[in-house]
């Protein structure tokens, strides 16, 4: 029994551990995207690591804007209601604004790029950042 508690403690440790330093490395990379000028992003996906992103998200002076799902049973999330893709893109095509739209993406950025290009409105100042991928490049 008690190693079982040990080893669950160190886990526990381990995930603590991972999720600390993604928040940290989303943090720092969301602060460069607020000082080359940006001021809001949208959060793509409502897993695990679109949670990390909304919490590294809080940590700097970025606005979110919207928060993208596909999983239409999902209304509310982190207590901001929930965007399906056509919706978001309905409300941004009409947007005249020359800011960038970036989607922070914490699912495929390939199937999303696939789904907004079936979208003949989708706004053509769209950025999609893949998570994972920063993820990959700081470790």
């Amino acid at each position: 029994m008690a190693n079982v508690s040990r080893l669950m403690y160190t886990r526990f440790q381990e995930t603590l551990h991972y999720y600390h330093y993604t928040k940290d490395l989303l943090t720092a990379y969301l602060m460069k995207l607020y000082q080359q000028g940006e001021k809001t992003v949208n959060i793509y996906g409502t897993g695990q690591l679109a949670e990390i992103t909304y919490y590294a998200g809080v940590s700097t002076p970025l606005k979110l804007n919207a928060i993208i799902t596909d999983d239409p049973s999902k209304k509310i999330f982190l207590g901001h209601e929930v965007f399906s893709l056509s919706d978001f893109i309905e409300k941004y095509s009409k947007n005249i604004s020359q800011e960038n739209l970036i989607l922070l993406c914490t699912t495929d950025k390939e199937k999303l790029s696939q789904e907004i290009s079936k979208y003949k409105n989708s706004p053509k100042n769209i950025t999609i950042i893949s998570i994972e991928n920063i993820l990959k490049n700081n470790h």
